[in-house]
């Protein structure tokens, strides 16, 4: 974490007793005994800042802060106050929040350090301490970006670099470059990373900061490993471990070796690798470094799980998780949420796998996605551009002066000879247009009969042939809307009879006595034909139905859906694949070869897809039954005693993609008397409408479901489609509309 403590770097600048100056090299001793013996309020305020960034101990330095902070609010509170005075102390009470918020980060209490760096920017602000502003906007951005917040992070971070840039305060501006080069990184926008650090490299160089180059040579590995060129970056990590170690900076070497250590765990050399992860724990919990021990830890179990020491591998991705959730770092809970994901994958503990799988998405999601990834580009060409507009607006200014002394003197002469040619213009023009309008008059009457008769004949002619366009057109429409209609018909006929669900669901309810099982289709196309469709088919003693939504809709979307089903009828009854994760693991493949047979065309046709198999022939009790279903894009509810489970869906169609293809998942529930089973695509939540117009979304229909889920099928769906249609208004419909309901 490139983290600027803040009150390392903001030096007291206002002074109105004289003092002599205290250097650095003078000791603690020496700074008591001044303070002791210090008059004025001013010359205390300025002693204690010098213990503050003397004192080393984070036990004792917060004191000096706050007896800071209390002489600043005492003076403050003097009405009479001269306002040079009043300045002086703003500035000091900004510097005691921002203390207080390095202090509280370090704590892991984020919302309170947050708080108090809000609190002195607004101070910092107040009396326009533009370095102050710059230093609070920078550590402001460190949190939210150790939060996942990256589009704020950036956002913080640019801000911070342009105000420092225009101070041309080197030190800063090399931080700033730094930590939005961090982002970059985590991204993968590595050549946006690298050209950062290097320019961060120079700026270090040139003022000789030994730290910060360290630093940035250590980020520099980072990147060339990320890269997969563990050559280069074991070379910037050994070279900033010298400077480091050189230094004595103890969290620093932590880090490097801990970098380290991941090169030799990617080589395979797990005694090196250990090694180095457990120096680098010992440092961090030697300077309490709460971020730099979880991320040991981590580095620590992912080693011992590669070497198969699952137990040991889970104690410690343990410890790693419970540190970084207290401090509420996304990235860490991400990385070790997903190494216990597949600790307890090999343990056999498959609910725990499942549950670290879905914290890691979630983290992981709200670290690098698009957004965020979109906001730091947006960020860069915002800055490059600022940069350009300035510079190019000073060019402009001593440009315009040249041109503006040029066009005064050029002004004169133009007005003379405008005003002699105007006259002459106008005198000539007198003379000759009492000639012409005399003899044109006449002419232009001429014409205008002419033209008019000419107009009339054109305008019949016109009419003829728009009238016979209009025929034509009307022929032709009429074919198309009747090709259309029979289209209609024939895809009726293959979507499954609500007559066959209805004897099915009865016999299947009858053969197994689980009681009267109810069912509703709410069927809405967009057009006449439809991209969405239902299935359903008894095969096996297993009830199959499949509610899906085909790439497009209208006459492109009929098409795929009666490709879909006809694959469903040849899977199912065909090739007698019985569940439904292997039944969309075939039809994908049916659905490439039949559009895409050669693989050279990008091709992304397919469906979203819910596919559930009701299995009533185990029950007892309170069970109902097994419910197997697989899920492409779109989830699967179920309303139990009053609440709403979700299922989660594979997040990818059934269809081409673009990432890694993988089976989609396999999912099963032992279904109880009352249960309410909901299957949808996406038309329904998608709907604009309203006051606003704005979407109807999924929570609105998860409320309307939970409000009438003991009411008879038939009257849900009536309420359903009642509802749809009021949100709707006059407004177009957007999408097909599908859902399907059962109640067992």
């Amino acid at each position: 974490m490139l983290f600027v403590k803040l009150k390392k770097y903001i030096l007291s600048i206002f002074l109105f007793f004289f003092i002599g100056k205290i250097g650095s090299s003078q000791n603690l001793d020496s700074l008591k005994s001044a303070l002791k013996y210090a008059k004025h309020d001013t010359t205390r305020c300025n002693i204690l800042n010098e213990m503050i960034d003397a004192e080393s101990d984070d036990k004792i330095w917060p004191n000096y802060n706050e007896q800071v902070k209390s002489i600043c609010e005492k003076n403050l509170k003097i009405i009479s106050v001269k306002d040079s005075i009043r300045f002086f102390y703003l500035k000091k009470l900004a510097n005691t929040f921002n203390n207080s918020g390095f202090l509280a980060n370090q704590n892991g209490d984020i919302s309170k350090a947050i708080d108090f760096f809000n609190k002195g920017l607004a101070i910092q602000q107040d009396v326009n301490d533009k370095k102050g502003i710059a230093y609070s906007l920078n550590n402001i951005g460190a949190i939210y970006r150790n939060q996942g917040d990256i589009p704020k992070a950036i956002d913080y971070y640019h801000q911070s670099l342009k105000i420092q840039e225009e101070l041309n305060d080197k030190k800063a501006v090399a931080i700033c470059l730094n930590n939005i080069g961090a982002i970059y990184k985590n991204q993968g926008l590595l050549d946006k990373s690298l050209a950062c650090f290097n320019r961060c490299l120079n700026i270090q160089k040139e003022i000789k900061d030994e730290t910060g180059i360290a630093r940035t040579l250590n980020n520099l590995g980072f990147v060339f490993q990320f890269k997969g060129d563990d050559k280069k970056a074991m070379y910037y990590y050994q070279m900033s471990l010298s400077l480091y170690e050189k230094l004595n900076a103890k969290q620093g070497i932590a880090n490097t070796l801990k970098n380290i250590g991941s090169v030799y765990l990617k080589q395979g050399d797990f005694s090196k690798a250990l090694d180095c992860f457990n120096k680098s724990l010992m440092l961090q919990q030697e300077t309490k470094d709460k971020l730099g021990i979880a991320q040991s830890y981590h580095s620590i179990g992912r080693a011992l799980f590669d070497l198969g020491k699952t137990d040991e591998a889970l104690k410690n991705a343990k410890q790693s998780l419970k540190l970084s959730q207290e401090l509420g770092f996304p990235e860490i809970i991400s990385n070790t949420s997903n190494l216990l994901s597949k600790i307890y994958a090999k343990k056999g503990n498959y609910k725990e796998a499942y549950e670290m799988h879905i914290l890691h998405k979630l983290m992981a999601d709200s670290t690098n996605n698009e957004v965020s990834k979109k906001a730091s580009v947006q960020k860069s060409f915002q800055y490059a551009y600022d940069k350009k507009a300035a510079s190019d607006s000073i060019k402009v200014v001593e440009e315009r002066k040249v041109f503006d002394v040029q066009i005064q003197q050029e002004k004169t002469l133009r007005i003379v000879l405008y005003v002699s040619i105007g006259l002459i213009a106008l005198f000539s023009i007198f003379i000759y247009n009492r000639f012409r309008i005399t003899r044109k008059q006449k002419y232009i009457i001429e014409l205008q009969k002419t033209e008019v008769d000419r107009q009339r004949e054109l305008a019949d002619s016109r009419r003829e042939i728009a009238e016979n366009q209009k025929h034509i057109i009307e022929e032709k429409q009429k074919e198309i809307l009747d090709s259309i209609h029979y289209a209609k018909r024939i895809q009726q006929a293959m979507l499954t009879s609500e007559a066959y669900i209805n004897n099915h669901f009865l016999a299947s309810s009858q053969n197994n006595k689980t009681g009267a099982l109810e069912y509703f289709i709410l069927y809405q196309p967009k057009d006449i034909v439809s991209g969405d469709f239902y299935w359903a088919v008894s095969h096996h003693q297993k009830f199959y139905i499949a509610v899906a939504d085909c790439t497009g809709h209208g006459v492109p979307g009929a098409f795929m859906s009666l490709l879909n089903i006809s694959f469903l009828n040849e899977n199912v009854i065909g090739r007698n694949i019985i569940e439904p994760a292997k039944i969309l693991n075939e039809q994908r493949e049916e659905i490439i070869r039949a559009l895409n047979p050669n693989g050279n065309e990008n091709s992304k046709d397919g469906m979203d897809c819910v596919l559930c198999s009701f299995d009533f022939s185990s029950h007892g009790g309170d069970s109902a039954g097994v419910l197997n279903f697989a899920l492409a894009n779109n989830p699967l509810w179920i309303i139990r005693a009053g609440e709403l489970i979700e299922y989660k869906a594979d997040k990818m169609p059934v269809g081409k993609h673009e990432e890694n293809v993988k089976d989609f998942t396999s999912q099963h529930i032992e279904l109880i008397k009352g249960d309410a089973i909901y299957l949808f695509t996406d038309g329904y939540a998608d709907q604009f409408g309203g006051i606003k117009g704005k979407k109807f979304k999924y929570k609105h229909l998860k409320e309307i479901l939970l409000a009438n889920v003991d009411k008879p099928m038939q009257e849900q769906k009536e309420i359903l489609s009642q509802s749809i249609n009021s949100w709707k208004g006059n407004l177009e419909q957007v999408d097909d509309i599908l859902i399907v309901g059962v109640r067992v």
